[in-house]
């Protein structure tokens, strides 16, 4: 069986997929609710089989739904689950699966709806992000937001943190401000490639969390100058003046 983990992060699976990775057994049958959560709610909850199989408990009940969701495709909805396996197994097979099933997706914008930033908040293939930097989302700061809060790998999430901190709207900036912050706190680590960006676009509120939870001896030299005289201008504004 392919473990639920290893398929959401490995494919961008269409409802169809999900039904039939429970009915034919590629993956356990209490697990496929948890994986129909995620397709339902990163397609924003739409009404249907899915998100009924999102909420189902009873094994057979599951297999029911995942039996009617595995009928509405004609496509060979299996394929994507032996391209799983044999990657899930190591077994060496040549495969274009992660370029048909992920990248592909991700770059048509399939499989998340971009509209809604409460689905972009739970974004978490860091492809996806990578495609829509590309197809210029609106959205994508939020989405960088939704993986530095998701995803377990920070280096994987700080480099789309990077691309975000030096976009040419602001808008997209400041949420990758507020994402390399997140990461800060949850990972206590930065990268050389988001310290360059940042240095050239200043943000204060990122910087104290840097300073805060990343170690200082990993902090450079213009940052702690930064924050020294940061904190020496406040004290300045703060003190009374005398008479």
């Amino acid at each position: 069986m392919v473990p639920i983990e290893h398929a959401r992060y490995r494919a961008s699976l269409t409802p169809a997929e999900i039904g039939r990775g429970g009915a034919d057994g590629w993956v356990a049958v209490d697990e496929v609710p948890a994986l129909a959560w995620l397709a339902w709610h990163d397609l924003g909850c739409p009404p249907g089989v899915l998100g009924e199989l999102a909420e189902a408990v009873e094994p057979e009940h599951v297999l029911a739904l995942c039996r009617v969701l595995a009928s509405t495709s004609a496509a060979d909805t299996a394929a994507v689950w032996r391209y799983l396996a044999a990657d899930w197994e190591r077994t060496g097979e040549r495969s274009d699966g992660r370029q048909r099933f992920l990248l592909d997706r991700a770059a048509r914008g399939e499989g998340m709806d971009w509209r809604s930033e409460a689905v972009l908040m739970g974004t978490d293939r860091p492809e996806e992000v990578d495609a829509a930097f590309d197809r210029g989302e609106p959205m994508v700061g939020v989405a960088v937001i939704g993986l530095a809060l998701s995803h377990p790998d920070p280096w994987a999430v700080l480099r789309r943190v990077a691309r975000a901190l030096d976009h040419n709207r602001i808008e997209v900036r400041r949420h990758g401000a507020t994402a390399l912050a997140h990461v800060a706190r949850l990972h206590g680590v930065v990268s050389r490639e988001c310290l360059d960006v940042l240095r050239r676009h200043p943000d204060e509120v990122a910087e104290e969390d840097l300073w805060m939870f990343v170690a200082r001896r990993r902090l450079p030299p213009w940052l702690w100058w930064r924050r020294i005289t940061a904190r020496s201008g406040r004290r300045a504004r703060r003190a009374p003046r005398s008479r």
